[in-house]
């Protein structure tokens, strides 16, 4: 997670306050600009947005009487079903804000809440006491004291109550912990299990360097806010989240890591629920093919604790697929797939160059970006500005491109007058909303700067972007037409974080490092802040019939494609390539044969509307 932002309509100002007045009537407002908006943007009602959780306002109780104001930099949120039906449960927000704090302690964090909801459907944080003692209604989660301080708590996993948060930027030094005082100030050598123990054999006792006691995924008590674990035989990476199959086992892993390094990872438990013993795999992808197999990784953290330490080390000398910061990933439970960002790196030719040589493999989703760009992908000329979303079938253990962010803009054409109304940048947060019935994909922002077309072209910095959040029905084509805009951030913020909850009605989402230079006085939208919005049910009903009302749609299948597109009717259709030329016409056809076309994007024309195509051999 780095900074970003992207902006709404012309008639919002900067107000406290917005209505459902202030909106067009359309579900989306249909003109785009650069604004420079101090607090959370969401669409027209029947959607409502609610802070509930405020960084730097709200105070968190860390001993029994103790009390500090939450750290910043929310991102992660877990939520965990209250079973008592005396709440809707509790909400676990992660803090990547590293910073030396007495009362919190060092590093990262964690803060818990309770909540429930109030008779007009907004929610309310309950007031709760600790078996510890602590009383109140946020609490910071206890690191220091359990499993030892964590360090830019960034993604995380939250499974059948259970739930994981992942440290995200990789360290390889006490001086990179310690930050000159402003991270880990203690930085002598950690005893594995003294504070507790871990539940690996052969490994309490062992004492270890400080900053390698950083960088795992760590099992937290959510209701009691205490940690629980380090996994230490997952291995040590710069993770941004995890997601588990229903079977309790088996645990997919994304790292966000470097150009060409970054490891996707699946860990399988001998039994359900028991996360100390398993076999670990790195994936490799099958040369020139988008399916791979999973390499076994020696995971004893007693025996192997160099290999879980530092495990790219072992990684380049199998051959393992480096990817290119994959950020979150999570599992769809209509279709069985796992889904991951992968955020993009603007020009990471010569990264990948380095780390080809270094031993490690490049996804093929990759070499066919470079081949459609018509340059090598080890060269300076290739380029990913926008990133994209993966997807990995556990049938065949292929990876392939679910959706590529853009449309692509040249910088020179990135004027007002020409940008997309819907442009879709460097993918981060990731999430599935089922309501009503449907599924659908939440895609959250990141943008990683306003150059390249990533915004329009209006003189703002990094620190007054926007970035957006985006809705994709799972049922439709993955397509940026078919993006739906959920909610904007405050200037200089990212959106991250999610939770859906109350039937898929209402969801917790963050907003992190607003830019509150300019922003200046305005809570909560100068801090990292936590909000609901409600009404996701209506909103879908509304989606659905203004989709009703626009008559029949060209169906475009299978999507991506090696063989032939189908249209489901007889038309009259043209294939255009990513540099506009058209390469096909077909006329009062049902089908397109595109076996002999290169592996890319295009994109079909007919009936007035266009439809992204991608084929894949």
């Amino acid at each position: 997670m780095k900074r970003s932002l992207l902006a709404l309509s012309s008639v919002l100002a900067l107000s406290t306050s917005l209505t459902a007045q202030d909106f067009p009537s359309r579900i989306e407002p249909v003109t785009i600009q650069p604004y420079l908006q101090g607090r959370v943007v969401v669409p027209p009602a029947p959607l409502k947005y609610q802070p509930v959780f405020i960084g730097g306002v709200d105070s968190v109780e860390t001993a029994p009487g103790v009390r500090a104001l939450a750290k910043q930099w929310h991102d992660y949120i877990g939520y965990v079903y209250d079973n008592s039906g005396q709440s809707l449960g509790w909400a676990i927000v992660n803090h990547e804000l590293v910073a030396a704090d007495d009362k919190i302690g060092d590093g990262g964090g964690m803060t818990m809440f309770r909540f429930g909801k109030k008779a007009d459907g907004s929610l309310e944080v309950l007031n709760q006491t600790l078996p510890d003692g602590r009383s109140g209604k946020y609490f910071n989660v206890d690191f220091v004291n359990t499993v030892g301080p964590t360090l830019a708590n960034c993604g995380g996993m939250t499974k059948n109550g259970r739930v994981w948060t992942a440290e995200e930027w990789y360290y390889t030094s006490n001086a990179d912990i310690h930050a000159k005082g402003a991270g880990i100030r203690d930085t002598s050598d950690f005893e594995i299990g003294k504070l507790q123990p871990t539940g690996f054999p052969g490994l309490d006792g062992r004492k270890v360097k400080k900053f390698e006691n950083t960088n795992w995924m760590v099992e937290i008590d959510p209701a009691n806010a205490k940690g629980v674990r380090k996994q230490y035989n997952w291995s040590r990476q710069g993770f941004e989240s995890g997601a588990m199959m229903d079977d309790m086992k088996t645990v997919y892993l994304f790292e966000d890591g470097d150009a060409g390094k970054s490891l996707f990872t699946k860990f399988v438990a001998d039994e359900p629920g028991d996360f100390t013993k398993g076999k670990l795999y790195f994936y490799k992808q099958n040369a020139g093919e988008y399916t791979g197999t999973w390499v076994e990784v020696p995971n004893n953290p007693a025996t192997n604790w160099d290999i879980m330490v530092a495990p790219h080390e072992w990684a380049k000398t199998r051959g393992i697929t480096g990817f290119t910061r994959l950020e979150w990933g999570q599992i769809n439970r209509t279709d069985g797939k796992v889904y991951m960002t992968e955020t993009g790196n603007d020009r990471p030719g010569n990264a990948y160059r380095a780390a080809m040589a270094e031993g490690w493999t490049m996804p093929k989703h990759l070499q066919d970006r470079a081949a459609q760009q018509g340059v090598a992908l080890d060269s300076s000329a290739y380029w990913d500005y926008y990133g994209r979303v993966l997807v990995y079938d556990p049938a065949d253990n292929s990876v392939r491109s679910f959706i590529e962010g853009g449309p692509f803009v040249q910088t020179a054409d990135a004027t007002m007058d020409k940008y997309p109304e819907k442009h879709f940048s460097n993918p981060d947060g990731l999430g599935f909303l089922y309501v009503n019935n449907k599924t659908f994909m939440v895609i959250e922002e990141d943008l990683n700067g306003s150059t390249f077309g990533r915004m329009p072209n209006t003189g703002l910095t990094r620190s007054q972007t926007n970035c957006e959040a985006w809705l994709l029905d799972m049922s439709k084509q993955p397509t940026i037409d078919n993006l739906y805009r959920l909610a904007i951030s405050p200037i200089g913020s990212e959106i991250t974080g999610f939770a859906a909850f109350d039937d898929g009605n209402t969801v917790l989402i963050n907003s992190q490092h607003p830019n509150a230079d300019i922003i200046e006085d305005r809570t909560p939208g100068e801090n990292s802040h936590t909000f609901a919005i409600t009404g996701l049910k209506q909103l879908v009903s509304s989606i659905d019939a203004e989709e009703d009302a626009k008559g029949s749609q060209i169906r475009v299948y299978p999507n991506p494609t090696s063989r032939t597109i189908e249209f489901g009717m007889t038309i009259d259709a043209a294939l255009y390539n990513a540099s506009g030329e058209r390469v096909r016409v077909v006329r009062g056809a049902s089908n397109m044969d595109v076996r002999d076309l290169a592996s890319g994007t295009y994109y079909l024309m007919a009936d007035g509307k266009t439809t992204q195509v991608v084929v894949q051999h």
